[in-house]
């Protein structure tokens, strides 16, 4: 039930670091992977040779997802998407009353935008055949509230609701779930994990000790994005070590 053997799986922000460890998770699991981002070039062929290591085939597409027209070339040009994972996202750290409206534009365009329109998109053909499975990325934020992180909680929030009634809509046919990471070290918290007192304070909220890795995610991605999810829809999964169960 967890075979992916000829499905095709787009991830979007798919050479970042936990959206890169999911979409080789689905590789493995016999997807074909098609990954999207705004990277350079010598970032794509950095990730295209990390799959390449794992003998696992990928295809790469330039892809703004706060631009709707490039959202509906790309999905247009693969016919049958059988998963979409909405990885894409970016944050700005500051307080809220020194955000600009420039800063929320583009914590919203590109966490809250982008997920609805790529998914829209991709559902269009999800729902001619019948099939498919959506995976928003949501956070920790979607259902607590942290300092100086007021336009990416405000665009968390949004994905765990969106996500709900995406499933209500699209239901029977598409799934619909999020992931909702805890304190991951990737490169949007990088800054963050360089802070040892603040990392000591987050490790003192998390019941089982450790922050998150990127392996972390990748059964869930890959339950969710299988048959053996058929019967779950409109979820937010918190992969935080117990911190909102604390």
């Amino acid at each position: 039930m967890l075979d992916l053997k000829n499905k095709i799986a787009l991830i979007t922000g798919g050479t970042g670091g936990l959206g890169k460890s999911m979409a080789m998770a689905l590789g493995k699991a016999g997807a074909n992977v098609i990954i999207t981002g705004i990277d350079s070039e010598d970032k794509i062929s950095a990730v295209k040779q990390d799959f390449l290591k794992e003998n696992l085939p990928v295809t790469f597409e330039h892809l703004d997802v706060s631009n709707v027209q490039q959202i509906e070339s790309v999905v247009k040009k693969y016919e049958e998407i059988d998963i979409l994972i909405n990885c894409a996202g970016v944050n700005v750290r500051r307080p809220m009353v020194d955000i600009s409206e420039q800063d929320w534009d583009k914590v919203i365009n590109i966490n809250l935008k982008g997920v609805f329109f790529t998914s829209q998109m991709a559902a269009k053909q999800m729902l001619k055949r019948k099939q498919g499975k959506i995976i928003n990325m949501a956070s920790l934020s979607s259902h607590i509230g942290l300092p100086n992180m007021g336009p990416y909680c405000a665009s968390k929030g949004g994905v765990n609701q969106l996500t709900k009634a995406m499933a209500v809509e699209w239901a029977p046919h598409i799934q619909v779930n999020a992931i909702a990471p805890g304190y991951f070290d990737t490169e949007l918290t990088q800054v963050l994990f360089q802070d040892e007192a603040w990392k000591n304070k987050v490790l003192s909220r998390i019941p089982t000790g450790r922050t998150g890795q990127a392996k972390d995610l990748n059964g869930l991605a890959v339950f969710l994005s299988s048959d053996a999810s058929d019967y779950i829809t409109g979820q937010t999964i918190y992969v935080d070590g117990g911190w909102t169960a604390s």
